[in-house]
Protein backbone atom coordinates (compact mmCIF):
# COMPACT_ATOMS: atom_id res chain seq x y z
CA UNK A 1 0.00 0.00 0.00
CA UNK A 2 1.22 3.22 -1.09
CA UNK A 3 2.33 5.72 1.49
CA UNK A 4 0.15 9.18 1.90
CA UNK A 5 2.14 11.22 0.88
CA UNK A 6 3.35 9.36 -2.39
CA UNK A 7 0.09 9.52 -4.16
CA UNK A 8 0.20 11.41 -6.44
CA UNK A 9 0.91 9.71 -10.15
CA UNK A 10 -0.74 6.74 -8.41
CA UNK A 11 -1.36 3.92 -10.81
CA UNK A 12 -4.00 1.42 -10.34
CA UNK A 13 -4.73 -2.13 -11.97
CA UNK A 14 -8.36 -2.18 -12.94
CA UNK A 15 -10.50 -4.83 -14.27
CA UNK A 16 -12.40 -3.78 -17.52
CA UNK A 17 -14.65 -5.31 -20.12
CA UNK A 18 -13.22 -3.79 -23.05
CA UNK A 19 -16.35 -5.17 -25.22
CA UNK A 20 -18.75 -8.38 -25.10
CA UNK A 21 -16.81 -11.43 -24.08
CA UNK A 22 -13.74 -9.71 -23.46
CA UNK A 23 -12.48 -8.85 -20.24
CA UNK A 24 -8.50 -6.84 -19.63
CA UNK A 25 -6.49 -6.13 -16.70
CA UNK A 26 -5.08 -2.16 -17.36
CA UNK A 27 -3.10 0.22 -15.49
CA UNK A 28 -4.42 3.80 -15.48
CA UNK A 29 -3.62 6.72 -13.36
CA UNK A 30 -5.82 7.51 -10.27
CA UNK A 31 -6.64 11.76 -9.70
CA UNK A 32 -5.61 13.24 -6.75
CA UNK A 33 -8.67 13.41 -4.55
CA UNK A 34 -10.98 16.88 -5.67
CA UNK A 35 -13.48 17.88 -3.20
CA UNK A 36 -15.88 15.63 -1.52
CA UNK A 37 -13.24 12.78 -2.53
CA UNK A 38 -11.35 10.36 -1.02
CA UNK A 39 -8.60 8.35 -2.04
CA UNK A 40 -9.22 4.40 -2.04
CA UNK A 41 -6.89 1.33 -1.76
CA UNK A 42 -9.19 -1.93 -2.27
CA UNK A 43 -8.67 -4.99 0.26
CA UNK A 44 -11.38 -6.76 -1.09
CA UNK A 45 -14.50 -6.72 -3.59
CA UNK A 46 -17.37 -9.18 -4.31
CA UNK A 47 -18.10 -10.37 -7.71
CA UNK A 48 -22.29 -10.14 -8.38
CA UNK A 49 -22.10 -12.66 -10.90
CA UNK A 50 -25.71 -12.32 -12.32
CA UNK A 51 -25.45 -9.07 -12.70
CA UNK A 52 -21.63 -8.53 -14.14
CA UNK A 53 -22.15 -11.98 -16.75
CA UNK A 54 -24.84 -9.87 -18.36
CA UNK A 55 -22.82 -7.21 -18.18
CA UNK A 56 -19.97 -9.21 -20.29
CA UNK A 57 -22.28 -11.26 -22.33
CA UNK A 58 -23.89 -7.67 -23.90
CA UNK A 59 -26.92 -8.86 -25.57
CA UNK A 60 -29.75 -6.81 -24.07
CA UNK A 61 -33.12 -5.28 -25.69
CA UNK A 62 -33.10 -2.00 -26.92
CA UNK A 63 -34.96 0.41 -24.36
CA UNK A 64 -33.82 -1.51 -21.36
CA UNK A 65 -31.83 -0.20 -18.55
CA UNK A 66 -29.12 -3.06 -19.67
CA UNK A 67 -28.58 -1.23 -23.05
CA UNK A 68 -28.47 2.23 -21.85
CA UNK A 69 -26.15 1.55 -18.81
CA UNK A 70 -23.47 -0.50 -20.24
CA UNK A 71 -21.08 1.00 -22.33
CA UNK A 72 -18.03 -0.35 -23.54
CA UNK A 73 -15.29 -0.16 -22.05
CA UNK A 74 -17.54 -0.97 -19.06
CA UNK A 75 -16.04 -1.19 -15.09
CA UNK A 76 -17.67 -3.78 -13.56
CA UNK A 77 -18.57 -4.19 -9.21
CA UNK A 78 -20.13 -2.34 -7.08
CA UNK A 79 -18.93 -4.49 -3.35
CA UNK A 80 -15.99 -3.09 -2.08
CA UNK A 81 -13.78 -2.91 1.31
CA UNK A 82 -11.59 -0.54 1.08
CA UNK A 83 -8.63 1.76 3.24
CA UNK A 84 -8.88 5.47 2.62
CA UNK A 85 -5.66 6.52 1.98
CA UNK A 86 -6.00 10.33 1.36
CA UNK A 87 -9.19 13.07 1.53
CA UNK A 88 -10.10 15.88 -0.57
CA UNK A 89 -11.63 19.50 0.81
CA UNK A 90 -15.01 19.08 2.57
CA UNK A 91 -15.04 15.04 3.28
CA UNK A 92 -16.50 14.89 6.79
CA UNK A 93 -16.71 12.01 8.94
CA UNK A 94 -14.40 9.54 6.91
CA UNK A 95 -10.34 9.99 7.62
CA UNK A 96 -7.49 7.90 6.08
CA UNK A 97 -6.65 4.80 7.53
CA UNK A 98 -10.83 4.37 7.93
CA UNK A 99 -12.26 1.09 6.51
CA UNK A 100 -14.97 1.67 4.17
CA UNK A 101 -17.46 0.00 1.67
CA UNK A 102 -18.65 1.72 -1.36
CA UNK A 103 -19.78 0.90 -4.51
CA UNK A 104 -16.72 0.84 -6.41
CA UNK A 105 -15.57 -1.72 -9.49
CA UNK A 106 -12.73 -3.94 -9.47
CA UNK A 107 -10.22 -1.22 -8.99
CA UNK A 108 -6.60 -1.54 -7.19
CA UNK A 109 -6.75 2.43 -6.04
CA UNK A 110 -9.79 4.48 -6.84
CA UNK A 111 -11.51 7.85 -5.79
CA UNK A 112 -14.97 8.06 -4.57
CA UNK A 113 -17.37 10.20 -3.75
CA UNK A 114 -17.43 10.24 0.64
CA UNK A 115 -21.00 10.59 1.15
CA UNK A 116 -21.35 6.87 -0.84
CA UNK A 117 -18.61 5.61 1.64
CA UNK A 118 -19.89 3.87 5.08
CA UNK A 119 -17.37 3.10 7.71
CA UNK A 120 -16.83 -0.91 8.44
CA UNK A 121 -17.55 -1.42 12.34
CA UNK A 122 -14.39 -2.68 13.72
CA UNK A 123 -16.65 -6.14 14.42
CA UNK A 124 -16.91 -6.73 10.65
CA UNK A 125 -14.31 -8.39 8.62
CA UNK A 126 -13.55 -7.24 5.03
CA UNK A 127 -14.96 -10.28 3.55
CA UNK A 128 -18.19 -9.96 5.49
CA UNK A 129 -18.73 -5.96 4.84
CA UNK A 130 -18.60 -6.62 0.64
CA UNK A 131 -21.89 -8.49 0.87
CA UNK A 132 -23.79 -5.22 2.15
CA UNK A 133 -24.66 -3.77 -1.29
CA UNK A 134 -26.43 -7.27 -2.07
CA UNK A 135 -27.72 -7.74 1.05
CA UNK A 136 -29.33 -4.71 0.80
CA UNK A 137 -30.88 -5.59 -2.31
CA UNK A 138 -32.89 -8.70 -1.04
CA UNK A 139 -33.80 -6.70 2.24
CA UNK A 140 -35.55 -4.36 -0.10
CA UNK A 141 -37.17 -7.34 -2.18
CA UNK A 142 -38.59 -9.22 1.31
CA UNK A 143 -39.78 -5.36 2.05
CA UNK A 144 -41.62 -4.71 -1.16
CA UNK A 145 -43.56 -7.87 -0.69
CA UNK A 146 -44.71 -7.40 2.65
CA UNK A 147 -44.72 -10.47 4.56
CA UNK A 148 -47.42 -12.00 6.81
CA UNK A 149 -46.29 -14.02 9.90
CA UNK A 150 -47.15 -17.51 9.07
CA UNK A 151 -46.82 -17.54 5.36
CA UNK A 152 -45.75 -20.04 2.05
CA UNK A 153 -42.86 -18.58 -0.19
CA UNK A 154 -41.19 -19.79 -2.65
CA UNK A 155 -37.68 -18.21 -4.12
CA UNK A 156 -36.32 -19.39 -7.40
CA UNK A 157 -33.23 -18.09 -8.37
CA UNK A 158 -30.62 -19.52 -5.10
CA UNK A 159 -27.65 -17.18 -5.82
CA UNK A 160 -26.16 -14.73 -3.41
CA UNK A 161 -29.66 -12.51 -3.37
CA UNK A 162 -31.55 -15.62 -3.39
CA UNK A 163 -29.59 -16.89 -0.70
CA UNK A 164 -29.83 -13.95 1.68
CA UNK A 165 -33.91 -13.41 1.28
CA UNK A 166 -34.26 -17.22 2.55
CA UNK A 167 -32.60 -16.27 5.30
CA UNK A 168 -34.30 -13.25 5.81
CA UNK A 169 -37.64 -15.04 5.81
CA UNK A 170 -36.66 -17.19 7.79
CA UNK A 171 -36.01 -15.47 10.81
CA UNK A 172 -38.67 -13.02 9.64
CA UNK A 173 -41.28 -15.72 10.63
CA UNK A 174 -42.61 -17.70 7.46
CA UNK A 175 -44.20 -20.72 7.55
CA UNK A 176 -42.65 -22.78 5.06
CA UNK A 177 -39.88 -21.80 2.42
CA UNK A 178 -39.99 -23.51 -0.85
CA UNK A 179 -36.20 -23.43 -2.19
CA UNK A 180 -36.70 -24.53 -6.09
CA UNK A 181 -33.71 -24.70 -8.49
CA UNK A 182 -32.15 -27.99 -10.53
CA UNK A 183 -29.03 -27.34 -8.62
CA UNK A 184 -28.40 -30.03 -5.77
CA UNK A 185 -25.55 -27.75 -4.65
CA UNK A 186 -27.18 -24.60 -4.27
CA UNK A 187 -30.37 -26.31 -2.77
CA UNK A 188 -28.23 -27.87 -0.21
CA UNK A 189 -27.02 -23.86 0.95
CA UNK A 190 -30.56 -22.79 0.69
CA UNK A 191 -31.33 -25.83 3.27
CA UNK A 192 -28.65 -24.44 5.54
CA UNK A 193 -29.78 -20.82 5.22
CA UNK A 194 -33.42 -22.28 6.39
CA UNK A 195 -35.14 -23.64 3.54
CA UNK A 196 -37.89 -26.13 4.78
CA UNK A 197 -38.34 -27.66 1.31
CA UNK A 198 -36.36 -28.46 -1.69
CA UNK A 199 -37.41 -28.58 -5.40
CA UNK A 200 -34.35 -29.87 -6.88
CA UNK A 201 -36.28 -29.57 -10.61
CA UNK A 202 -36.97 -26.30 -13.41
CA UNK A 203 -39.36 -24.05 -11.56
CA UNK A 204 -41.40 -25.26 -15.34
CA UNK A 205 -42.07 -28.53 -13.42
CA UNK A 206 -42.82 -27.43 -10.07
CA UNK A 207 -46.67 -27.13 -10.34
CA UNK A 208 -47.44 -30.36 -8.80
CA UNK A 209 -45.04 -30.75 -6.00
CA UNK A 210 -45.85 -27.13 -4.72
CA UNK A 211 -49.32 -27.96 -4.77
CA UNK A 212 -48.79 -30.91 -2.81
CA UNK A 213 -46.07 -29.54 -0.83
CA UNK A 214 -48.81 -27.02 0.65
CA UNK A 215 -51.63 -28.80 0.30
CA UNK A 216 -53.11 -27.57 -2.07
CA UNK A 217 -53.08 -24.07 -0.81
CA UNK A 218 -49.93 -22.74 -3.07
CA UNK A 219 -47.58 -19.79 -2.56
CA UNK A 220 -48.58 -16.59 -0.71
CA UNK A 221 -45.60 -15.20 -2.63
CA UNK A 222 -42.80 -16.11 -4.82
CA UNK A 223 -39.28 -14.54 -4.88
CA UNK A 224 -37.94 -15.00 -8.92
CA UNK A 225 -33.98 -14.25 -8.24
CA UNK A 226 -33.02 -15.31 -11.96
CA UNK A 227 -33.42 -12.66 -13.87
CA UNK A 228 -34.60 -15.10 -16.87
CA UNK A 229 -37.24 -14.42 -19.31
CA UNK A 230 -38.31 -17.75 -19.01
CA UNK A 231 -39.22 -17.91 -15.33
CA UNK A 232 -41.98 -15.66 -14.85
CA UNK A 233 -44.73 -17.21 -16.35
CA UNK A 234 -44.19 -20.34 -14.03
CA UNK A 235 -44.09 -18.60 -10.94
CA UNK A 236 -47.38 -16.40 -11.56
CA UNK A 237 -48.73 -20.11 -11.71
CA UNK A 238 -47.50 -21.04 -8.36
CA UNK A 239 -49.20 -18.52 -5.72
CA UNK A 240 -52.68 -18.74 -4.49
CA UNK A 241 -55.56 -16.28 -5.86
CA UNK A 242 -54.32 -12.72 -5.20
CA UNK A 243 -50.75 -13.83 -3.96
CA UNK A 244 -47.18 -12.19 -4.90
CA UNK A 245 -44.80 -12.15 -7.22
CA UNK A 246 -41.86 -10.38 -6.42
CA UNK A 247 -39.14 -9.58 -9.57
CA UNK A 248 -35.72 -9.33 -7.65
CA UNK A 249 -33.89 -9.76 -11.08
CA UNK A 250 -34.19 -7.88 -14.11
CA UNK A 251 -34.69 -9.95 -17.51
CA UNK A 252 -31.57 -8.28 -19.94
CA UNK A 253 -34.35 -9.53 -23.02
CA UNK A 254 -38.21 -8.68 -21.21
CA UNK A 255 -39.67 -8.84 -25.21
CA UNK A 256 -39.20 -12.61 -25.13
CA UNK A 257 -40.99 -12.59 -21.31
CA UNK A 258 -44.58 -13.33 -20.65
CA UNK A 259 -46.77 -13.28 -17.96
CA UNK A 260 -48.38 -16.36 -17.51
CA UNK A 261 -51.93 -17.22 -18.54
CA UNK A 262 -53.74 -16.91 -15.12
CA UNK A 263 -52.61 -13.88 -13.78
CA UNK A 264 -55.44 -12.01 -14.13
CA UNK A 265 -57.83 -14.97 -13.16
CA UNK A 266 -55.78 -15.28 -10.39
CA UNK A 267 -55.34 -11.74 -9.14
CA UNK A 268 -51.74 -12.28 -8.97
CA UNK A 269 -49.90 -9.14 -8.15
CA UNK A 270 -45.93 -8.62 -10.09
CA UNK A 271 -44.07 -6.82 -7.83
CA UNK A 272 -40.47 -5.21 -9.07
CA UNK A 273 -38.21 -3.82 -6.86
CA UNK A 274 -34.55 -2.61 -7.99
CA UNK A 275 -31.33 -1.46 -6.04
CA UNK A 276 -31.73 2.34 -6.69
CA UNK A 277 -34.79 2.07 -4.06
CA UNK A 278 -32.38 1.54 -1.13
CA UNK A 279 -33.10 5.69 0.04
CA UNK A 280 -36.35 6.08 1.39
CA UNK A 281 -38.42 3.22 0.64
CA UNK A 282 -40.95 2.14 2.93
CA UNK A 283 -39.40 4.71 5.49
CA UNK A 284 -35.73 2.91 5.10
CA UNK A 285 -32.73 4.99 4.40
CA UNK A 286 -30.02 3.37 2.69
CA UNK A 287 -27.99 4.33 6.35
CA UNK A 288 -30.84 2.24 7.96
CA UNK A 289 -30.22 -0.54 6.36
CA UNK A 290 -26.42 -0.41 6.68
CA UNK A 291 -26.77 -0.46 9.79
CA UNK A 292 -29.42 -3.03 10.12
CA UNK A 293 -27.26 -5.18 8.14
CA UNK A 294 -24.17 -5.16 10.13
CA UNK A 295 -26.21 -5.12 13.36
CA UNK A 296 -27.11 -8.98 12.53
CA UNK A 297 -24.01 -9.76 10.63
CA UNK A 298 -22.68 -9.13 14.17
CA UNK A 299 -25.47 -10.87 16.12
CA UNK A 300 -25.06 -14.18 13.76
CA UNK A 301 -28.82 -13.54 12.11
CA UNK A 302 -27.31 -12.97 8.80
CA UNK A 303 -24.45 -15.26 7.71
CA UNK A 304 -22.31 -14.36 4.74
CA UNK A 305 -19.03 -16.40 5.43
CA UNK A 306 -20.76 -19.80 4.26
CA UNK A 307 -21.93 -18.17 0.65
CA UNK A 308 -17.95 -17.76 0.35
CA UNK A 309 -16.49 -20.31 -2.00
CA UNK A 310 -13.52 -18.62 -3.85
CA UNK A 311 -11.32 -15.76 -3.12
CA UNK A 312 -8.96 -15.12 -6.15
CA UNK A 313 -6.37 -12.62 -6.79
CA UNK A 314 -7.50 -9.65 -9.34
CA UNK A 315 -4.61 -10.97 -11.62
CA UNK A 316 -7.10 -13.93 -12.35
CA UNK A 317 -10.04 -12.11 -13.30
CA UNK A 318 -10.02 -13.68 -17.14
CA UNK A 319 -9.77 -16.97 -15.76
CA UNK A 320 -12.70 -16.31 -12.55
CA UNK A 321 -15.03 -14.67 -15.23
CA UNK A 322 -14.82 -17.69 -17.63
CA UNK A 323 -14.89 -20.43 -15.00
CA UNK A 324 -18.26 -18.44 -13.80
CA UNK A 325 -19.82 -18.43 -17.19
CA UNK A 326 -18.87 -21.50 -17.75
CA UNK A 327 -19.99 -23.61 -14.35
CA UNK A 328 -21.88 -20.82 -12.49
CA UNK A 329 -24.02 -23.19 -10.57
CA UNK A 330 -20.58 -24.57 -8.34
CA UNK A 331 -19.78 -21.58 -7.34
CA UNK A 332 -21.20 -18.77 -5.00
CA UNK A 333 -19.84 -16.26 -3.30
CA UNK A 334 -16.59 -14.98 -5.38
CA UNK A 335 -14.22 -12.68 -4.38
CA UNK A 336 -11.11 -10.43 -5.51
CA UNK A 337 -8.77 -10.43 -2.84
CA UNK A 338 -6.36 -6.42 -3.96
CA UNK A 339 -3.51 -7.15 -0.82
CA UNK A 340 -2.73 -9.74 -3.00
CA UNK A 341 -1.21 -7.19 -5.25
Amino acid sequence: MPNIATTQGLTSLNCVFLEPDRIELIEERVPEPGPGQILCAAKKSLISTGTELACLKGRFDEGTVWSSWVRYPFYPGYSMAAQVLKTGSDVEGIKAGDRIICPAGHRQYFLADYKEATLIPDSIRDEEAIFTQIAKVALLGVLRAEPAFGERVGVVGLGLIGQLVIQYLNTGGARQIIAIAPESSRLEQARRNGATDLLNLPVAEAFGPVEQLTGGRMLDTIYDVTGSYAVLPYCTQLTRDLGKVILLGDSTEPSKQTIGPKVVFNSVSILGIHGRMMEGFKGWTEADMNGFIFESLRRGKLDVASLITEEASPLEAVSVYSRLAGRKSDLMGVLFDWTQL
